[in-house]
This record gives structure tokens, sequence and C-alpha cells, in this order.
């Protein structure tokens, strides 16, 4: 495609942006109202590590031991006031403030705004998402007027197929990163604590991470069906994709550490399921993605 192609296509889009925005709006309003405070919710509910505390029995006796001996030096200071109780009672109050830290069991609000900007921003991000195959249909619709992939025809049963089958890996994706990431964050918890750190979670932060690591995961179980579409309708070729494997895997690990925290972990957790996926969707397009021709011409090569 040339610049003027993809200029074309930026102006089918601007002919139809009012629709694109009214859409966004109307589905942003609605989950603002209605969902955004529920999804925050079960997140925290589900993921934040609020419990972990009360699982170790040495630091329960550890933190009600610390909270005696404040309670006493406070308690002297108190009754005999003098400069030496005086720095005692400052040093224990400090003490309590940590001990209250490491009992900590919700996020916190860094900016008196987080919270509010926080559910706008989950409520745009899914009406973006719910226009998104608006939008694309539009893209399609301006190439093929531009004589650009004419041979791309999809029935509308065969359209709804290619939903159907989207949403369903996408809900899988998100039900694999969802479980993933119980275990990842209690990961990152345990080793916090025993490098003496205090985790404190910024709710934006916190759910930002998280609603970042399921739409990856989303995304990557949908390339069986992106992958079958390029290979189905002549856009990409499968030898194309083989041979450029390597090439792929790279960009995959690139994408890991873009999208991810700095940890080799967190990358790694990203980037093998994408090629895993790769490879399922590079040997499942071999057997049923290719046309009918290059099948026939398989089949006369091998013999």
């Amino acid at each position: 495609m040339e610049a003027r192609d993809w200029a074309e296509v930026i102006l089918g889009l601007r002919r139809e942006v009012l629709k694109i925005v009214v859409i966004i709006i109307a589905v942003s309003s609605i989950f603002f109202t209605f969902g955004a405070n529920l999804v925050i919710g079960k997140i925290l509910s589900d993921l934040f590590p609020a419990e972990m505390v009360f699982e170790n029995r040495e630091k329960i006796l550890e933190m009600t031991e610390e909270l005696k001996n404040i309670t006493s030096t406070l308690e002297n200071y108190a009754y005999h006031p003098s400069e030496v109780n005086r720095s005692l009672a400052f040093e224990a109050s400090k003490r309590l403030v940590r001990v209250a830290m490491e009992l900590t069991s919700s996020p916190i609000l860094i900016s008196p705004l987080e919270g509010l900007l926080l559910n706008l921003k989950i409520s745009l991000a899914v009406g973006i998402a719910a226009a998104l195959p608006y939008i694309l249909y539009l893209i399609l619709k301006t190439l093929r007027s531009r004589g650009i992939m004419q041979d791309v025809a999809i029935k509308k049963t065969t359209a709804f197929k290619y939903i159907l089958a989207s949403l369903i890996l996408f809900a899988m994706g998100v039900v694999y990163g969802y479980n993933m990431m119980k275990l990842f964050i209690r990961f990152l918890y345990t080793m916090a604590v025993a490098q003496g750190a205090v985790p404190l979670y910024s709710l934006s932060e916190f759910v930002n991470f998280v609603a970042l690591m399921l739409v990856l995961f989303g995304l990557v179980f949908e390339l069986p069906v992106v992958m079958f579409f390029l290979v189905r309708n002549g856009i990409v070729q499968y030898e194309t994709l083989a041979y450029y494997r390597r090439h792929i895997y790279v960009a995959f690990f690139v994408i890991g550490a873009i999208t991810t925290p700095p940890d080799v972990f967190t990358q790694l957790m990203v980037a093998v399921p994408m090629v895993v996926f790769f490879e399922i969707s590079l040997l499942f397009v071999r057997f049923f993605g290719r046309k009918k021709s290059d099948t026939g011409e398989l089949l006369t090569d091998n013999r």
C-alpha cells in the first residue's frame, strides 16, 4: 500500500468519525455507570495479595511482639515524659507506621482523582474495544473500494464464525492470564517482603497492570484466528510465516519487553505463550487454513 492509499483510509474513517465517537461515548458511559466499579472490585478481591500476611504465622507473632513493645514505649512516655522517652516514642511511632503498612489489606490512592480517573480510563478502553469491529469494517470497506484486498470476500456466516472464534479464544486467554496473575502477584509480593520492603500498591497502577496483562493474553490467544484469516484469504503465504518465524519470535520478545515491567520473568510469561501459540497456529494453518489450490499443489509436490 502506498501513502495515498493510507490517506484514503484515514479520510474514510474521518467521514464516519461521528458514529465512532457516539459508539465510544455510549458504551463508555454505560460501563462507567454500571460496570467499572464491579470490574475493579473483582480484580482487587481476587488478585490483590491482602491475606498473604496472615498466612505467615511467624510474621504474625513477630508483629504482635512489635506492637507490644511499641505500646509499652508510648505508654512509658505518656506517664514519664522526658527527652529520652520522647526520642524512644518517636522511633516507636515510626515502627508503628511500618507495621500498619505491612497490615494494609487494600491498595492506596496517591492522588484524590486517582480512583475517578481509573474508572474513566477503563470505561474509555471498553468503549474503544466496542467500536473496534466497526472501525475494522470501515477500513476493509475503504480498502476494497480502492481495489485493494478484492479477493477477501467474507460472507455473513463466515464473519459470524470469525467473531465467535475470536471471542472464545480471547476469553480463554483472559482466563489463562487471570490464573497466571494470581500466582505471579503472590510471587512478587513474597519477593518484596523477603527483600525487606513493604509492598504498597497504587490502585491505578495495580489495576492497569492487571488489565494490560489480561488484554495481552487475550490477544495472544487470537493468533490462530488472525493467521487463519491472513493465509486463507491469500494476504500472507504460509511459507512466508514459516520462513520468518525466527524474526517473529524476536518481535514477540520485544513486545513482551515493551508491554511488561522490566523483569525477565514477566517478559517470558508473555513472550513464551506467544511463541507456543504461533507454532500451534502455524500447524493449524498448514492443514486447514490454506486455499484449495495451495493444498492441491502441496499434495502434487509430495507425490
